[in-house]
């Protein structure tokens, strides 16, 4: 298929559309094979990562409702400000003075408890009624409380979430009251579905305060994304670029149904980005936790599911703990706080709360290996180069390193490495669309520090390797140097998010694959998808034949889907793996293929194996 556009001009780009649902383009019968595979290769062991472990308590440290808390300490007294509740209006506020967070909590109006409001008033550009998701910290003497509100006139959690801040002088149990004399939202993210959660740090070794959020606040189909910035002077004040901490993946993570509620800590010079996962109302709502090189990144994704789940205790079942956040209490120990159903309902609608837990935590300092996220063959053949999330580069077989991003600091990770024609060089492209040239690679432009709609995925070059397009996760194309624009699915409904994109060596278009095996075919002809199919698991990435009569994808379990001239040599479909194949790459000297596990595994077929990471 074919569509409208144009080239970029200068340093600047098409940028893509929103992603929304619909239905995506099928033009032709898929060609499924599966075969037991003739494997050459294994994968690596799954590397360490930082992990977090705590004791669930049994009993609530505050047992009427108290969505997602966030727990400061202050003169001997521990203050949990939370989402409003008909407790407190707005954002509700609890004090506990005895001494220990696991009990002692109560309205700071008590024994009348009605009004425990942090924020009696809220500012007249929002919503009444849809403040949420406080984070609290002292900075420069002065107390400062984020928080997300909708914007007048629009419901909650329908795309018109902004973030606000508050402040107070002190924080007293007979008035722990936060004021906001804001004109207008701080942040709101409109473009990526609205922004929530805000939660501030401090980064330790800097002295550097930090905001976290989430993007898309449920009103938009797009992928959640958790962000960081740094904050100015006041402590308030977002400055500079925002860096895309961690994407939402239900290709590789299935159980990341949503990430929210983020929260950056650091112990023992590891920084640890906590995040809620799952659906808040429902006993699939979980904590998880990743590691990161920094407060702004890059960070990783978790190698297991979530450290924190439901569970039973002898008065009935505690469901979908989330909401969650750390601190540290008199002593030093952390601790983690966090919201959690009980008595078996897990809404509102059936007389349910989320009571307040509060459980000692274990951080524990390992070291962070960056998931690999990327195979790309040497032209020639026999060999080929990994690249991972920190742009670290290793070669194999004939394959040359011609220099990576590894050690230097990045506002994204890294999703792929493209060889250059030649096979001389290569481009290192991150998820905000930043290019990186290596050896022969030309630099012809990027996105990066341009505000996407939707995350880059990948890039392909041109034949001459004298430009290149990138594309984004909503199917937005921008083309660089020599590349033309044939189209993209920027702005058109999609059922599935794109993963990858591949320029056809005969006619010099470009195919886009999405998820669902769906394929946008733009200058280039349409050889079948799996988009009206049911597959096992999402397709993740996609290489064509060398004369582009065909192509291959694969899925994240290693399923292997062969159209036109491409020939079926084997896949991993139905063999245990250590970790999900994030991508593949075809040998040009045996017609053969590489695919490539997120740990770095390699697996050979009919191609030679050279080694894994």
């Amino acid at each position: 298929m074919g569509g409208a556009g144009e080239a970029p001009q200068g340093p600047t780009a098409r940028r893509p559309g929103l992603l929304r649902p619909g239905v995506a383009v099928l033009l032709g019968a898929a060609a499924v094979v599966v075969a037991l595979p003739l494997v050459r290769g294994h994968p690596a062991a799954a590397a360490p990562v930082p992990g977090i472990s705590v004791v669930p308590s049994p009993t609530p440290a505050f047992a009427g409702d108290a969505p997602d808390p966030d727990i400061v300490q202050s003169g001997g007294t521990y203050y949990a400000f939370t989402t409003g509740t008909a407790l407190g209006n707005n954002i509700q506020a609890l004090v506990d003075t005895s001494g220990s967070p696991a009990s002692g909590w109560a309205p700071y109006t008590w024994p009348l408890a009605y009004g425990s409001t942090a924020l009696p008033v809220v500012p007249s550009w929002e919503q009444p009624g849809t403040q949420t998701s406080p984070g609290v910290y002292d900075f420069g003497g002065r107390w400062i409380m984020f928080y997300d509100a909708a914007q007048l006139g629009h419901a909650g959690d329908t795309g018109f979430n902004c973030l606000s801040s508050a402040t107070a002088a002190t924080l007293s149990p007979a008035a722990p009251v936060f004021t906001d004399t804001s004109t207008g939202p701080l942040l709101c993210d409109a473009g990526l579905g609205g922004a929530i959660d805000p939660s501030p740090f401090v980064d330790p070794a800097s002295g550097q305060p930090y905001l976290v959020w989430k993007t898309n606040d449920g009103g938009s189909a797009q992928p959640a994304g958790i962000w960081s910035q740094t904050l100015g002077p006041d402590g308030r004040t977002p400055v500079g670029q925002p860096h895309l901490l961690l994407s939402q993946d239900t290709v590789g993570f299935p159980f990341e149904t949503t990430i929210e509620n983020p929260q950056m800590v650091e112990s023992g010079g590891t920084y640890f980005l906590l995040f809620s996962t799952g659906v808040w109302d429902s006993s699939s709502y979980a904590e998880a936790a990743v590691g990161c090189a920094g407060p702004s990144g890059p960070c990783g994704q978790p190698t297991s599911g979530p450290f924190l789940t439901s569970y039973t205790t002898p008065d009935g079942t505690v469901a979908g703990p989330g909401g969650g956040s750390l601190f540290q209490d008199a002593t030093g120990q952390w601790q983690l706080a966090y919201a959690a159903w009980t008595g078996g309902c897990t809404s509102y609608a059936c007389g349910g709360g989320r009571s307040l837990y509060v459980a000692p935590a274990t951080l524990q300092a390992l070291s962070l290996a960056p998931p690999v996220t990327g195979i790309a063959p040497t032209p020639g053949g026999g060999g080929y180069w990994l690249t991972d999330a920190s742009g670290a580069v290793s070669a194999h077989g004939t394959a040359v390193p011609y220099g990576s991003m590894a050690g230097q600091p990045l506002n994204a990770p890294i999703e792929h490495l493209v060889p250059t024609p030649d096979g001389r060089g290569y481009w290192l492209v991150a998820a905000d669309g930043g290019t990186f040239a290596f050896g022969d690679a030309g630099f012809y432009g990027s996105t990066g520090g341009m505000h996407l709609d939707a995350p880059v995925v990948d890039l392909a070059p041109t034949p001459d390797g004298h430009g290149y397009w990138l594309v984004a996760a909503d199917g937005g194309v921008f083309a660089f140097g020599d590349a033309a624009f044939f189209g993209s699915m920027g702005g058109h409904p999609l059922n599935a998010p794109v993963v990858g994109i591949a320029a056809d060596p005969a006619t010099g278009g470009y195919w886009m694959v999405a998820t669902d095996g769906g394929i946008f075919a733009f200058g280039a002809p349409f050889w079948g998808s799996t988009g009206a199919l049911r597959l096992n698991r999402p397709v993740n990435g996609m290489a064509p034949t060398p004369d582009g009569g065909g192509y291959w994808f694969v899925a994240s379990d290693g399923g292997i889907f062969a159209f036109g001239d491409a020939g079926f040599h084997g896949s991993m479909g139905g063999q245990p793996l250590n970790a999900p194949v994030v991508g593949m790459a075809a040998d040009r000297a045996t017609g053969g293929y590489w695919l490539v596990g997120g740990d770095g595994g390699v697996f050979a077929f009919d191609a030679p194996f050279d080694g894994a990471d």
